[in-house]
């Protein structure tokens, strides 16, 4: 194999566009889940710290979901990089 082919090459920025959708996807979906969840938690009393908890747990996890496909698309480019620098520039 002398080069790498094109979609190859624009793989990378496949990850950055699925981190953004994936990881707004996430948020949002897991925050709709703990308004459901906790919809009369009000009524009860003493719920509104685990609601907090839930909310903050949906945020971490939306963005450490972005943030693992971030870093395999830069990992990718690092690698395209290294193939460039060992085999000579993409045509």
């Amino acid at each position: 194999m002398t080069e790498l082919p094109i979609l190859l090459r624009r793989l990378p920025y496949a990850f950055y566009t699925l981190a953004l959708l994936m990881g707004l996807w996430r948020v949002f979906n897991e925050l709709s889940m703990v308004e459901a969840s906790y919809t009369y938690a009000g009524a009860i009393g003493g719920l509104e710290s685990a609601r907090f908890v839930s909310r903050s747990a949906a945020i971490y996890w939306g963005f450490a979901e972005a943030a693992y496909l971030i870093s395999s698309g830069a990992f990718l480019h690092v690698l395209i990089a290294i193939y460039d620098k060992m085999k000579g520039p993409a045509e």
